[in-house]
C-alpha cells in the first residue's frame, strides 16, 4: 500500500499583507427608457482618505474588471496595488461584459469568447512567432491545461460585434461613472481605450489624465465587418475642429481641443508587436494638438513584456513607472510639454 504525502497549502489571504480598505459596488445606467442598460462597478479605497484622485481602470476587449484585480497566478493586480498606494479605484465592467448584463436589443450581436489558441496568440506567443524570444516576462506555461493559462482563458468574454455600438456604450458608461465620482485618472487597456479618448474629449473637466496601455490602433484601423476606427482612434465621432471629414489640408489637421488639455500617455511593451501601431497613435494625437507622451518600457529598464503586461512578472514595477508619470504630469507638467521617449 502506498501513502500519499499531504499537500502543504497556503491560502491566498495568509500570504497577502494586511491592508485596511473600504469597498463597495453599484450600477451606472444610460439609454432611452425602453432600452435602459446597466453596467456594474466595483470600487475599493484606502481605509482613510489620502487626498489622491480616484483611478478608473477600464479593461480591454473581451475582458472584464477582474483583469485588474489579480494576476492569473493569484498575485495582487493593479487595482489592489493602487489602493495600497493610497488611490481610490473604480472597476467598471464595460457594457455587455463581465457582470454588466447583456441585452441583444441594446448591445447587438456578440462574437464568441476567445479560444485558448486565440488567447495564446495575443498574450503568450510560442515559437516560431518572432515575439516569443523577446517575451521573457511571461512567468507561466503558454499552453492550455495549466492553471494560470486556463485562468486567463476563463476570464475571456464575448465582445460586441458592432464596434460603433461598443464605443458609444463604453463612452456613455464611463461618462456617467465620472459624473458620479468626479475628476479621475483613467487607465485603459487595449480595446478599452476608446472609452478614455471619448470621455476625455467630451468631459475634460472630469478626466485628470489618460493612460492607454497598448491601445486599440493604429488610427483608422479596419476591423472588417466589426467596423473601422473611422474617426482616427474611435469608431464614433470625436469633437474635432474642424470636423474630421472636412479637414482636407494635410498641413492643417483638425484638432481635439477637449482632449488637448488632458495629460495623455501611451504605454508600449517590446514583445507584443504593437510598437509601430502605438507610434502611429501618438503621431495622430500630436497632429490633433494633444500632448501625448510615450512610455516605452525598455527605456525604463523593463524589457520583455507582452500585451498582458498588466499582470505579467513585473506588473507592479510597470505600475510604478505609470504612477510616476501620473504624479509628474498632474503636478508640474509645463504647459507646452509633449514628448515621446
Amino acid at each position: 500500500m502506498t501513502t500519499t504525502q499531504p499537500r502543504t497549502l497556503t491560502a491566498p489571504h495568509v500570504s497577502h499583507p494586511a491592508v485596511h480598505i473600504r469597498r463597495g459596488e453599484f450600477w451606472v445606467s444610460a439609454g432611452a427608457a425602453d432600452k435602459r442598460w446597466m453596467s456594474y462597478v466595483r470600487w475599493e479605497a484606502p481605509g482613510i482618505e489620502t487626498g489622491k484622485p480616484a483611478v478608473v481602470l477600464v479593461h480591454g476587449g473581451g475582458g472584464q474588471s477582474l483583469d485588474w484585480t489579480l494576476t492569473p497566478d493569484g498575485r495582487p493586480g493593479w487595482a489592489s496595488v493602487l489602493v495600497e498606494r493610497g488611490y481610490p479605484v473604480y472597476l467598471p465592467d464595460r457594457p455587455g461584459h463581465g457582470r454588466s448584463p447583456y441585452r441583444p436589443d441594446v448591445h447587438g450581436d456578440r462574437l464568441p469568447a476567445a479560444s485558448p489558441a486565440q488567447m495564446q496568440t495575443l498574450f503568450a506567443p510560442t515559437e516560431p512567432d518572432p515575439r516569443r524570444r523577446a517575451h521573457t516576462q511571461w512567468p507561466w506555461s503558454r499552453n492550455a491545461g495549466t492553471p494560470e493559462f486556463d485562468a486567463l482563458t476563463a476570464s475571456a468574454q464575448p465582445m460586441l460585434h458592432d464596434l460603433p455600438t461598443g464605443h458609444r456604450l463604453d463612452s456613455e458608461m464611463l461618462s456617467e461613472l465620472l459624473s458620479q465620482i468626479g475628476p479621475s485618472i483613467v487607465i485603459t487597456h487595449s480595446a478599452g481605450a476608446a472609452a478614455g479618448w471619448l470621455s476625455a474629449d467630451q468631459h475634460p473637466e472630469l478626466v485628470v489624465a489618460v493612460v492607454a496601455i497598448e491601445p486599440l490602433g493604429p488610427p483608422l484601423r479596419d476591423l472588417g465587418d466589426r467596423g473601422q476606427l473611422e474617426f482616427g482612434l474611435t469608431a464614433i465621432p470625436m469633437n474635432f475642429v474642424p470636423k474630421l471629414d472636412q479637414a482636407l489640408d494635410e498641413d492643417n489637421p483638425p484638432k481635439l481641443p477637449g482632449l488637448s488639455g488632458v495629460p495623455v500617455a501611451i504605454v508600449t511593451t517590446d514583445a507584443s508587436g504593437r510598437y509601430d501601431a502605438d507610434l502611429a497613435t501618438i503621431r495622430f494625437l500630436h497632429r490633433a494638438g494633444v500632448k501625448a507622451d510615450h512610455i516605452y518600457l525598455p527605456d525604463h529598464g523593463l524589457p520583455g513584456h507582452g500585451h498582458g503586461v498588466i499582470y505579467e512578472r513585473n506588473s507592479s514595477d510597470v505600475l510604478t513607472i505609470v504612477q510616476s508619470w501620473i504624479e509628474a504630469a498632474t503636478t508640474s507638467r509645463p504647459p507646452d510639454e509633449g514628448t515621446t521617449q
